[in-house]
């Protein structure tokens, strides 16, 4: 019987040590041996028990290095900030869409400039073809003065255009920093999930050691140490898994944030109390309208519309052409031989001025006229619909940011320490012979079932921070989130009572000590029953 109060205890003080949030650093098993010794039939529950307070106990402590996690998470690592810059600075996609600003910056600089003047040049003569020695030389010069105001519209054209890229590049930016967000969300979640299972590991490991203890003593039939065999190895496989999909998400984060995919990347993990968030959902609507870059080009483009129609109409109307040319014309004339006066050669010289006006009686740009108020109410309508759209983003996103949030607490305060005492009590109470293995693995896979939900509303709730970041198009404000040190679970989170499950066990050994006289041979397990009946 000391074996087996022995064993309870020792396993209450591993379930409790190991279900609590490890110190940075280390995972810490604790193990007791106890001495058998005599004991008196009736004993004070609330004095020191004999054999129980002369307990020697032991601690192995772990190093973080030997957690598969630590290969890919480390307090050291990358922050989710510094993988947003570095991604700014790597990605491909993102830097050919900033190339775009160049091209934008190109022909708002060519938009600006002047028609070139037109130099012309012409030279004739007579003698080329055998004939008299005349010529002719032309040269002149013209000018296109553009009318209505194109150069001016055709400049805001171009600076409108170049606003919205610089808009649209912003978007990308923020769309790309919240994809980043939410990778490195699930990135740390299963990290997290991998360390969970390998402590559950080691504990199921503690408990194979103990039931085959119990073996040896004919405590408990085979069956139950195969089933606790069985259990822990299912639990590799899932360890297994989650380490893959750990690898997986850091594939995918590096591409994301522009690294090659054999570079080593670690990342820090986000913090276990994660900050609450203070803004309502009109508050956060008013910033996605104010501050959202795709709205923000939105609205740009409806206003290129506006220039582009001014443009079209102000291509309606003709440019004036002028010009000068100058003109020197050598002639010869020949007179009748019977007046004895031989070829007298003239020079003219002339200067020429003219204006050129295209008459707008055909085309008078109608069709562009057309397509630039079409463009226009397109823009206008987009604009529209987005609008429309950002406010069910940010109603959708906040939605989920309230229900992760709720999720989170209702994991943190109640489910998963009420699974751990659960845990805790079934195989203190299957250590006396109270409950089977079964009800013991049973418990034990809804503790696994409620770590893995705990690590999944930690996900999903810094995936919804990242998602309501993506529908606002701009970082969360700094204070738009609570005070530093209030986060949004409480301050004061329900903790298995190992003490009180202790004193408990330690209570009930007694009292079955004064009722019945234990002897080993009145120790009757449920799973004896097993074995009887076998």
């Amino acid at each position: 019987m000391l074996t087996v109060v022995a064993a309870i205890l020792f396993m209450a003080g591993v379930m409790t040590r190991a279900q609590q949030p490890p110190t940075p650093g280390t995972v810490a098993i604790r193990t007791q041996t106890t001495r058998r010794e005599p004991r008196p039939a009736a004993q004070n529950p609330s004095q020191p028990t004999p054999g129980i307070s002369s307990d020697t106990e032991r601690t192995t402590t772990l190093p973080t290095a030997a957690r598969s996690s630590n290969q890919f998470l480390d307090s050291s690592g990358l922050t989710v900030e510094r993988m947003v810059e570095a991604g700014f600075s790597r990605r491909a996609d993102l830097l050919a869409a900033r190339a775009r600003l160049a091209i934008a910056e190109g022909r708002l600089i060519q938009a600006g400039l002047r028609p070139n003047p037109e130099l012309e040049a012409e030279y004739g003569s007579a003698k080329f073809l055998a004939g008299e020695a005349e010529s002719e030389f032309d040269v002149g010069v013209s000018q296109v003065f553009e009318t209505g105001g194109k150069r001016r519209k055709r400049v805001a054209v171009s600076r409108l255009d170049l606003q919205r890229t610089r808009a649209e590049v912003l978007a990308l930016e923020r769309q790309f920093a919240a994809e980043i967000r939410s990778a490195y969300a699930r990135a740390v979640a299963a990290g997290n999930q991998l360390d969970t299972l390998e402590r559950l590991i080691v504990i199921n490991e503690e408990l194979v050691r103990v039931t085959n203890e119990r073996l040896k003593e004919g405590d408990v039939a085979p069956l139950e140490l195969g089933l606790v065999s069985v259990e822990t190895d299912r639990l590799r496989a899932q360890v297994a898994r989650t380490r893959a999909e750990l690898e997986s998400e850091i594939i995918s984060l590096r591409a994301l944030a522009g690294f090659e995919t054999t570079e080593p990347l670690r990342i820090a993990p986000l913090p276990e109390r994660p900050p609450r968030l203070d803004l309502s959902v009109v508050e956060l609507t008013d910033i996605a309208l104010r501050e959202r870059p795709d709205l923000e080009a939105a609205r740009l483009g409806e206003e290129l519309g506006t220039a582009r129609v001014r443009l079209a109409e102000s291509q309606a109307v003709p440019n004036i052409a002028g010009s000068v040319r100058y003109t020197r014309e050598k002639r010869i004339t020949d007179f009748p031989e019977a007046l004895g006066v031989g070829p007298l050669g003239q020079t003219d010289n002339s200067l020429t001025f003219g204006v050129a006006v295209e008459i707008p009686v055909f085309n008078r740009n109608q069709g562009e006229i057309a397509a630039a108020v079409g463009e226009r109410a397109a823009a206008s309508r987009e604009r529209e619909f987005l609008e429309a759209t950002i406010r069910r983003d940010v109603a959708l996103a906040y939605r989920r940011y309230r229900a992760a949030a709720e999720a989170l607490v209702l994991y943190a305060t109640r489910i998963l320490p009420q699974s751990q005492k659960n845990v805790e009590t079934v195989r203190a109470a299957y250590g006396l012979g109270e409950f089977s293995i079964f009800e013991v693995l049973q418990q034990q896979q809804r503790l696994v079932e409620s770590e893995t939900g705990y690590n999944e509303a930690r996900r999903d709730y810094y995936a919804a921070l990242a998602e309501l970041e993506r529908a606002l198009g701009t970082p969360l404000p700094a204070d738009g989130f609570a005070p530093a040190q209030t986060s949004v679970l409480p301050d004061q989170i329900l903790q298995p009572d190992a003490g009180g499950l202790r004193r408990a066990i330690l209570s009930l050994k007694a009292t079955t000590q004064v009722s019945n006289g234990l002897t080993a041979k009145s120790r009757v397990p449920a799973a004896n029953g097993l074995q009887n009946n076998k």
